[in-house]
């Protein structure tokens, strides 16, 4: 099993200032006590040849046939956790990346959104009804105000004040979950001005492997535990292997069980486990999966958890039905760019085969094959106006060299 790691632990907030917006809205982020962040092309240069995660659903509207997804790094996913990160960040980082998620591409770009429709969102999906109440926030150590929706303020500060470690097998980094504008005056806009850091989404829009997170199953869960359990096995769900086992020190790690805490492992499955793997199993229908688990003996005692991940029914039909949606696409941008897909190599029709045996009689028309594909990947995978025509006179060029130089033939 890979280093489990995100140790988000606090951090002093930095201190920000940004230049004059562009015509496009963006602005240049940078942080005071540096010096000038390394310039960004557009698009960001992990995305150069490389196709963008997309994001699913509306936010604002939930459906059941198209669900509201992000896809998130697993190294942000599967982690270790250091700090003020709750349950409600969890949620509420997750939604801000959904709706910046079309601009995430631009770097320094300010995002914006409703402070009311965050809290009616909170309310329809989750339930809570304590956002949008008045309260203390403590800016600094010195400086609180009463706010409205105290308690959606108090989340995104601690967001502000957590950091990320991540890293795969290209990049290494550490970065603040958010940048937010805490001013008096931004609050009492009723709007959230927020910002990623560059390098930050950078790495979510281009990373080598992703859970897709449903962002109102994540919303809709109460218990801290099972937050973070589901977003881990999601990663897990789509795996060949989809089972995962950790030691027990690593599963607490993960949903950050206290110390002091259900330290005899009856407690632990009582207390965390249970209502958790309970809790993401009352939403299969929308999560896509359910969850089992059993204890793992070293020796007397239990000294590690293995997790079983199993996606329903519907999950199979709807991942098929984009597998084919997908496909269809892929066709069609071959089509109008000229260029194919590589793991989607040109096939001779059932005509063009008939053609080759009459031709070639005793010849392996499959072998022919291969070697005509591997040919069309090697050239550019340039987009054919007739595969059979293609196929048909690679094979008799094919076999006029061989003749040529005395070579066996296909068999």
């Amino acid at each position: 099993m890979e280093r489990i790691g995100l140790p988000a632990r606090p951090a002093v907030e930095p201190e920000y200032s940004f230049t004059p917006p562009d015509e496009s809205g963006s602005v240049r982020l940078m942080l005071d006590r540096e010096s000038p962040q390394l310039p960004f092309s557009e698009p960001l240069p992990a995305l150069k040849g490389r196709p963008k995660p997309r994001a699913t659903g509306d936010l604002w509207q939930p459906s059941s046939k198209v669900p509201t997804t992000v896809p998130v790094p697993l190294p942000v996913v599967v982690v270790r956790i250091e700090g003020p990160f709750t349950a409600l960040d969890r949620k509420l980082w997750l939604a801000l990346v959904r709706q910046a998620w079309d601009d995430l591409d631009k770097p320094g770009h300010i995002h914006e959104v409703s402070i009311g429709e965050l809290v009616e969102l909170f309310r329809k999906i989750s339930g809570r009804r304590d956002l949008g109440g008045k309260g203390t926030l403590q800016l600094t150590k010195k400086i609180s105000e009463e706010t409205d929706a105290a308690r959606l303020w108090q989340s995104i500060t601690r967001l502000a004040k957590t950091t990320i470690e991540w890293e795969d097998a290209d990049y290494v980094g550490i970065n603040s979950l958010l940048g937010a504008r805490m001013d008096k005056e931004a609050r009492m806009s009723g709007r959230l001005y927020f910002t990623f850091d560059p390098l930050l989404a950078q790495h979510v829009l281009a990373p080598r492997a992703w859970a897709r997170l449903n962002v109102h199953v994540v919303m809709k869960l109460r218990s801290k535990y099972a937050v973070t359990l589901y977003e881990i096995l999601e990663a897990y769900a789509n795996r060949e292997n989809s089972s995962c086992t950790a030691t027990i020190d690593e599963v607490r790690n993960w949903l950050k069980v206290p110390d002091e805490s259900y330290g005899v492992w009856r407690d632990l499955r009582r207390f965390v486990l249970d209502p958790a793997i309970a809790e993401i199993n009352a939403h299969a229908d929308e999560a896509g999966f359910t969850v089992g688990y059993e204890g793992v003996r070293e020796g007397k005692a239990f000294g590690k958890i293995k997790f079983r991940v199993t996606k329903t029914g519907d999950r199979h039909q709807q991942e098929s039905q984009i597998k084919a949606a997908i496909k269809a696409k892929a066709r069609r941008l071959s089509r109008e760019t000229g260029v194919g897909d590589p793991d989607s190599p040109p096939v001779p029709s059932g005509t063009a085969l008939d053609r080759f045996r009459a031709e070639w009689v005793g010849k392996d028309p499959y072998e022919v094959i291969s070697l005509w594909q591997d040919k069309w990947r090697a050239s550019g995978c340039e987009s054919l106006k007739s595969p059979d025509g293609a196929f048909l006179k690679f094979a008799e060029g094919l076999f006029k060299a061989r003749n040529a130089k005395g070579t066996r033939r296909p068999a």
